[in-house]
């Protein structure tokens, strides 16, 4: 909870009270708790650093019923002495002018709540409960860090929550207001004090013990205690003896709920490096003193509390916890690796994709290399595809895809890296096989794949397509001196042979030759955009930078882009819809009945979902329709898509 606003802050409360004329009916009420006098005089005797003892007990021994009290604590367990203590004098000297103050202030305390008749409109109890549990907790935690004055961590913790009586005891009803709205946790009340009242007990507190001429030490506590980092650097610790005492009060006022326990030993372990051992013991000293606390000054604070049954709830909840944590720690790794895949693989085949192939290469030819061990790359492209996509539509294309990466992993299983390098091109990584090895595995992959037609009734009742594949392979044998500069080079080989197996009557393997590297230049696909959008343009260009082999211009409207692509030629068009002149569907005629431009694959792209506009683009001419948003989330999938109208545009023209 933040206690950080002061008195006087102006802000609205309940029956619109502002916090300063609710912080002056607490502090003008006459039905306030007062210390009595004999209080009052020892708090103004010990605030003399030079008072003596005898002054002390003079003072206390004016109230013969205090001084009994006074005398039955001191010899009680809660102090421990060897022996009976028979004067306030001797008390004084035997534990100090800070303990009997405490016991002092302790039993005024309790004596001026009675009188004030708070009993019997505000719940006592628990406020009792809280204070003693909080004291005795603050005191022997303050004893065993040995960090401040134990006794005056005693007082801070007694009196911390004297605001609470101080609403109480003026507002009533409208305090009871907010009891009813406080969450359960104490530490949650200032918050509705403040929203409803527009003060907080910490801040009436800390006025009445102005008041009362309480320390400066004892002012801190009752400001500061649910903030022990707020307080005056000088009384760090006090303050933090003090919180602790509240929170073990939480955990033994409430031992239902095993989480204030977690709270309190992780509290410890922070301030004072206590482990959770040490705590727990803590814990069982406190609820001895707290009892014994409580029947010294005559105090009702209920049953003692379970410790051992909350124990056993926390353990119980340790062990759900960590039964939570191991199912979310497999869902998280499942997820992790899901998510690990799905970056690693193509989404439409299930084969790896293109950047896992270039990541998975690079790592071979790196240990082909230092462990001198040959390494086959094997390229291949799926025969007149483009046929199959015209005559039988994309969706049949992608069902043949999807078949020839199940047969090229089945035929492989563990003894390479099948990838889906493009459109219909697969590479496959085998390590460990030369030349003649990665022969006989391309020709193996190349019978599994005409073993049988490829079954398209999902596509098509009764469909089935006889598919075959051109393969080509090339080998880097460091210990046959065959080698290359770098796997890129490797790649290219493999790629010829591809050429070469289609150039001698496709359905058949080839070996690339090293030398022809030169001869053949890796492919580049031309790609013209036609888009108005300076954003847009960005990110077209940002998608394909990411792929080499494509270069890509810009043209800002579909008049501009026709002249470009009759002096540019390219190998593909790509298009918006909604253009400024000449709109994108009248782009696709124009193209489509130019006899220069005619058979260039124009795509169509649209941000709008409107299904009307997929027949449009179909009826106009244009090869594919993409939506901007789907292309840029599937773009490994599109540029696969791209890449198969234009590379079957150029073996169209080949042929």
């Amino acid at each position: 909870m933040s206690e950080n606003r002061q008195v006087g802050n102006s802000s609205t409360g309940m029956n619109g009270n502002s916090s300063n004329s609710a912080m002056d009916r607490v502090m003008n009420c006459q039905n306030l708790p007062s210390l009595p006098g004999v209080a009052m005089k020892v708090l103004e005797l010990t605030s003399d650093r030079n008072v003596s003892a005898v002054e002390i007990a003079n003072t206390i021994q004016n109230d013969p019923a205090l001084t009994t009290k006074v005398l039955r604590t001191v010899n009680s367990s809660f102090y421990g002495l060897p022996s009976p203590c028979p004067s306030i004098k001797r008390a004084t000297s035997l534990l100090g002018i800070n303990t009997v103050k405490s016991i002092v202030l302790g039993f005024s305390l309790v004596e001026s709540t009675k009188k004030s008749g708070l009993d019997k409109q505000f719940d006592m109890f628990s406020y009792w409960r809280r204070a003693v549990y909080s004291a005795a907790g603050a005191r022997v935690i303050g004893m065993t860090l040995r960090r401040c004055d134990p006794e005056e961590a005693f007082i801070g913790a007694l009196v911390q929550d004297i605001g609470v009586l101080a609403f109480a005891a003026t507002l009533k009803r409208e305090y009871d207001a907010v009891l009813t709205q406080a969450s359960a946790e104490h530490e949650l009340t200032g918050e509705t004090e403040r929203k409803l009242l527009g003060a907080s007990h910490t801040e009436v507190g800390a006025k009445l013990a102005e008041r009362w001429r309480l320390p400066p030490q004892v002012l801190e506590c009752i400001r500061w205690h649910h903030e022990p980092e707020r307080c005056a650097p000088s009384h760090t610790h006090l303050l933090r003896a003090v919180a602790a005492g509240g929170l073990a009060a939480a955990v033994l006022a409430d031992t239902n709920d095993p989480r204030k326990l977690g709270r309190f030993v992780t509290t410890m372990r922070e301030w004072a490096e206590l482990d959770a051992s040490a705590s727990k013991q803590l814990l069982a000293q406190i609820s001895e003193g707290a009892e014994q606390l409580a029947k010294n000054m005559e105090i009702k604070t209920g049953e003692s509390a379970d410790l051992s049954g909350l124990m056993f709830k926390a353990h119980e909840q340790m062990l759900a916890t960590q039964e939570e944590l191991q199912r979310e720690s497999m869902e998280l790794r499942k997820s992790n690796h899901e998510l690990s895949r799905r970056t690693v693989t193509d989404a439409l085949t299930g084969a790896f994709n293109r950047a896992h192939f270039d990541l998975a290469l690079k790592a071979a030819f790196e240990k082909s290399n230092g462990e001198r061990t040959p390494l086959t790359v094997i390229f291949s492209d799926a025969d007149k595809f483009k046929s199959v996509n015209d005559s039988h539509g994309h969706q049949a294309g992608d069902a043949v895809l999807v078949e020839l990466a199940h047969r090229f992993r089945e035929t492989m299983n563990d003894l390479g890296v099948v990838c889906r390098y493009g459109g219909e091109e697969f590479a496959v990584i085998v390590p460990g096989a030369d030349e003649a090895r990665g022969l006989k595995v391309a020709e193996l992959l190349r019978r599994r794949i005409t073993a049988a037609p490829f079954d398209l009734s999902t596509v098509r009742p009764g469909l089935t397509l006889p598919v075959t594949v051109s393969l080509g392979v090339a080998a880097h044998d460091p210990a046959a001196g065959l080698t290359f500069g770098t796997p890129e080079e490797l790649v290219h080989v493999a790629d010829l042979g591809v050429y070469a197996a289609k150039q001698s009557g496709r359905n058949r393997v080839c070996k690339g030759e090293s030398g022809q590297v030169a001869e053949k230049p890796a492919p580049t696909i031309k790609v013209l955009a036609i888009e108005d959008d300076p954003l847009a343009s960005r990110l077209l260009a940002f998608l394909f930078e990411k792929h080499r082999g494509y270069a890509l211009s810009f043209a800002p409207s579909a008049e501009a882009g026709l002249a470009v692509a009759r002096t540019a030629r390219p190998d593909i068009i790509l298009c918006d819809l909604q253009l400024p002149g000449m709109s994108g569907l009248e782009a696709v005629r124009l193209v489509r009945g130019d006899a220069f431009l005619g058979g260039v694959p124009f795509v169509l792209l649209s941000a709008s979902s409107d299904p009307g506009i997929v027949t449009a683009a179909a009826e106009s001419g244009a090869d594919q329709y993409i939506d901007k948003a789907d292309l840029v989330s599937s773009f490994e999938k599109w540029v696969g898509v791209l890449a198969d109208l234009a590379v079957n545009r150029k073996r169209a023209m080949a042929a």
